[in-house]
Protein backbone atom coordinates (compact mmCIF):
# COMPACT_ATOMS: atom_id res chain seq x y z
CA UNK A 1 0.00 0.00 0.00
CA UNK A 2 2.87 2.37 0.76
CA UNK A 3 4.34 1.70 -2.55
CA UNK A 4 1.11 2.53 -4.57
CA UNK A 5 0.92 5.46 -2.60
CA UNK A 6 4.19 6.80 -3.11
CA UNK A 7 4.58 5.71 -6.86
CA UNK A 8 0.77 7.72 -7.61
CA UNK A 9 2.29 11.00 -5.26
CA UNK A 10 5.54 10.91 -7.25
CA UNK A 11 3.54 10.52 -10.87
CA UNK A 12 1.59 13.31 -9.54
CA UNK A 13 4.03 15.16 -8.59
CA UNK A 14 5.72 14.93 -12.29
CA UNK A 15 3.07 15.35 -14.17
CA UNK A 16 2.43 18.66 -12.43
CA UNK A 17 5.83 19.12 -13.08
CA UNK A 18 5.78 18.71 -16.35
CA UNK A 19 3.10 20.91 -17.31
CA UNK A 20 4.82 23.88 -15.41
CA UNK A 21 5.43 26.16 -18.61
CA UNK A 22 8.80 26.88 -19.45
CA UNK A 23 8.74 30.74 -18.82
CA UNK A 24 10.72 33.02 -21.12
CA UNK A 25 9.81 36.47 -19.69
CA UNK A 26 8.36 37.51 -22.71
CA UNK A 27 4.51 37.40 -21.74
CA UNK A 28 3.51 37.54 -25.36
CA UNK A 29 5.76 34.92 -27.02
CA UNK A 30 4.87 32.55 -23.47
CA UNK A 31 0.67 32.88 -24.41
CA UNK A 32 1.71 31.26 -27.80
CA UNK A 33 3.98 28.88 -27.00
CA UNK A 34 1.10 26.46 -26.08
CA UNK A 35 3.15 23.05 -26.30
CA UNK A 36 5.30 24.91 -23.37
CA UNK A 37 8.69 24.06 -25.35
CA UNK A 38 9.92 27.41 -25.16
CA UNK A 39 9.57 27.64 -29.26
CA UNK A 40 6.91 28.74 -31.69
CA UNK A 41 6.20 26.50 -34.40
CA UNK A 42 4.52 27.14 -37.46
CA UNK A 43 1.10 26.32 -35.89
CA UNK A 44 1.26 28.16 -32.85
CA UNK A 45 1.61 31.38 -34.59
CA UNK A 46 -1.14 30.79 -37.24
CA UNK A 47 -3.84 32.78 -35.63
CA UNK A 48 -0.93 36.03 -36.17
CA UNK A 49 -1.60 36.81 -39.30
CA UNK A 50 1.41 39.51 -39.62
CA UNK A 51 3.74 36.98 -37.51
CA UNK A 52 2.40 33.84 -39.92
CA UNK A 53 3.88 35.77 -42.61
CA UNK A 54 6.92 36.41 -41.32
CA UNK A 55 8.16 32.60 -40.22
CA UNK A 56 9.81 31.85 -42.74
CA UNK A 57 11.70 35.19 -43.01
CA UNK A 58 12.57 35.19 -39.09
CA UNK A 59 13.50 31.58 -38.54
CA UNK A 60 17.63 32.14 -39.00
CA UNK A 61 18.44 29.13 -38.27
CA UNK A 62 15.83 27.12 -40.67
CA UNK A 63 14.55 24.72 -37.85
CA UNK A 64 11.29 24.92 -38.50
CA UNK A 65 10.46 26.98 -35.39
CA UNK A 66 11.44 30.48 -33.34
CA UNK A 67 13.14 31.12 -30.67
CA UNK A 68 12.39 34.44 -28.00
CA UNK A 69 14.98 36.25 -30.45
CA UNK A 70 13.28 35.55 -33.51
CA UNK A 71 10.19 36.11 -32.20
CA UNK A 72 11.08 39.70 -30.79
CA UNK A 73 12.84 40.26 -34.39
CA UNK A 74 9.70 39.47 -36.22
CA UNK A 75 7.76 41.87 -33.97
CA UNK A 76 10.00 44.74 -34.68
CA UNK A 77 10.07 44.34 -38.56
CA UNK A 78 6.24 44.32 -38.27
CA UNK A 79 6.13 47.20 -35.55
CA UNK A 80 8.43 49.01 -38.53
CA UNK A 81 6.19 48.14 -40.96
CA UNK A 82 3.28 49.82 -39.20
CA UNK A 83 4.78 52.82 -38.51
CA UNK A 84 6.47 53.59 -42.22
CA UNK A 85 2.44 53.06 -43.22
CA UNK A 86 1.08 55.09 -40.80
CA UNK A 87 3.53 57.92 -41.81
CA UNK A 88 1.99 57.21 -45.34
CA UNK A 89 -0.79 57.88 -45.13
CA UNK A 90 0.01 61.05 -42.44
CA UNK A 91 1.66 62.46 -45.45
CA UNK A 92 -0.51 61.39 -48.24
CA UNK A 93 -3.39 62.77 -46.48
CA UNK A 94 -1.53 65.84 -45.63
CA UNK A 95 -1.14 67.01 -49.61
CA UNK A 96 -4.56 66.02 -50.01
CA UNK A 97 -5.16 68.72 -48.00
CA UNK A 98 -2.65 71.09 -49.75
CA UNK A 99 -4.01 69.83 -53.17
CA UNK A 100 -6.21 72.56 -54.74
CA UNK A 101 -9.61 71.18 -56.02
CA UNK A 102 -9.35 67.77 -54.10
CA UNK A 103 -12.16 67.41 -51.95
CA UNK A 104 -9.66 65.91 -48.78
CA UNK A 105 -11.87 65.21 -46.52
CA UNK A 106 -13.90 63.06 -48.97
CA UNK A 107 -11.32 60.97 -49.51
CA UNK A 108 -10.04 57.89 -47.07
CA UNK A 109 -6.87 56.98 -47.08
CA UNK A 110 -5.42 53.53 -45.71
CA UNK A 111 -1.72 52.03 -46.37
CA UNK A 112 -0.75 48.75 -45.60
CA UNK A 113 3.10 47.54 -46.71
CA UNK A 114 3.57 50.68 -48.87
CA UNK A 115 0.65 49.89 -50.88
CA UNK A 116 -2.28 53.01 -50.30
CA UNK A 117 -5.79 52.46 -51.17
CA UNK A 118 -7.58 55.81 -51.73
CA UNK A 119 -11.66 55.74 -51.23
CA UNK A 120 -14.27 58.54 -51.32
CA UNK A 121 -17.03 59.96 -53.49
CA UNK A 122 -15.35 62.66 -55.59
CA UNK A 123 -17.30 64.82 -57.70
CA UNK A 124 -14.73 64.38 -61.49
CA UNK A 125 -12.63 62.57 -63.08
CA UNK A 126 -10.11 65.11 -62.19
CA UNK A 127 -9.97 65.42 -58.80
CA UNK A 128 -9.57 61.65 -58.55
CA UNK A 129 -6.36 61.73 -61.49
CA UNK A 130 -5.14 64.84 -58.37
CA UNK A 131 -5.63 62.82 -55.83
CA UNK A 132 -3.70 59.58 -57.07
CA UNK A 133 -1.32 61.75 -58.66
CA UNK A 134 -0.76 63.30 -55.28
CA UNK A 135 -0.82 59.53 -53.54
CA UNK A 136 1.85 58.04 -56.18
CA UNK A 137 4.17 60.98 -55.44
CA UNK A 138 4.90 60.19 -51.99
CA UNK A 139 7.86 58.38 -50.88
CA UNK A 140 7.42 54.96 -50.07
CA UNK A 141 4.26 54.40 -52.00
CA UNK A 142 5.00 51.41 -53.84
CA UNK A 143 1.10 51.03 -55.18
CA UNK A 144 -1.92 53.25 -55.63
CA UNK A 145 -5.21 51.56 -55.34
CA UNK A 146 -7.78 53.49 -56.85
CA UNK A 147 -11.19 53.01 -55.29
CA UNK A 148 -12.26 56.19 -55.77
CA UNK A 149 -15.82 56.85 -57.62
CA UNK A 150 -17.18 60.19 -59.23
CA UNK A 151 -20.80 60.62 -57.90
Amino acid sequence: MKKTLTLALVLVLSTSAWAQKKETGNPAFDALDRNRDGFLGKEEVAGEKELAKRFVRFDANKDGRWNVDEYVKANKDNDSRIVADSAITTQVKALLLAEKGVPSTAISVETYEGRVMLSGFLDSKEQMAKAVRVASGVSGVKKVQNNLTVK
